[in-house]
């Protein structure tokens, strides 16, 4: 799924849920509460994105280390 894709979906159902509140007696903002979902979903993604490019044990820095070198070998012969 795409971010746009999710977006929506977590817009719907934060609107469903406001309504439902809102018939139930509770007052709610549903605008608020969407802006505050989205804030925290980008937050969290972007959280998740830069954990995920980052390395963090001994076997993804020796990786690491394997890639630049083999890279490093390919750049040399195509010059």
């Amino acid at each position: 799924m795409n971010t746009e894709r999710i977006k929506a979906i977590i817009t719907i159902v934060v609107t469903a849920v406001i309504n439902i509140a809102n018939i139930l007696g509770y007052a709610w903002d549903a605008d608020g509460a969407v802006n505050a979902i989205l804030t925290i979903f980008s937050a969290v993604t972007i959280v998740y994105s830069w954990w995920k490019n980052q390395n963090i044990t001994d076997e993804a820095i020796e990786a690491q280390k394997v890639l630049d070198q083999l890279k490093k070998e390919r750049r040399a012969k195509e010059e």
